[in-house]
């Protein structure tokens, strides 16, 4: 055997390791991405929803009108606000709500309060057709006796909605 022949054996050996760990490497990298790739959920995936344009602009514009529909009330007309902000909400948020606003009814007559909520801005988080997330910027005006002026409250709300008979009714409020 010539020397010739033994490095042109190691030639082809070194060749064909090369190859097989060029292999590996493109395999185990490969299922390591898969593997990551399932901790994050992508419009390819396929159990992802997008929702239409249509349904994430009325989510927004749901979500704008509750908020300021239950940041709102006055002592003048304190049932009647009450009344507006729970025909937007499921009865699950009505009785979170209903909890809620059961002290503000004596404070605000005794104190004459006044709130106007002004929704500024909204940012759509997360929609399906018949689910959304949407955070909502709120500016909330206070006035009534005992301020020597209106104060002025900048909120952010987390407002989840469910689709209910064809119309999005609030499901959670979370202030942040």
């Amino acid at each position: 055997m010539t020397s010739g022949t033994a490095l042109n054996r190691w030639l082809v050996v070194l060749v064909a390791l090369v190859v097989l760990a060029a292999g590996a490497l493109v395999w185990a990298l490969r299922d390591s991405r898969d593997v990551a790739a399932t901790d994050v959920s992508s419009a390819d995936a396929a159990e992802a929803v997008v929702a239409s344009p249509v349904v994430k602009e009325s989510a927004r514009l749901g979500a704008a009108a509750a908020a300021r529909k239950a940041y709102s009330y006055s002592w003048r007309s304190l049932s009647y606000d009450k009344d507006a902000a729970r025909r937007l909400m499921t009865p699950t948020m009505q009785q979170r709500y209903d909890r809620t606003m059961a002290g503000v009814t004596t404070s605000s007559r005794r104190d004459r309060t006044v709130v106007e909520a002004e929704v500024v801005d909204t940012a759509l988080v997360t929609a399906s057709a018949t689910y959304a997330r949407v955070l909502v910027f709120v500016n909330q005006r206070t006035s009534g006796r005992g301020l020597e002026r209106p104060t002025l409250d900048l909120h952010r709300v987390l407002v989840t909605l469910r689709r209910v008979g064809g119309e999005w009714k609030v499901d959670e409020l979370d202030a942040l």
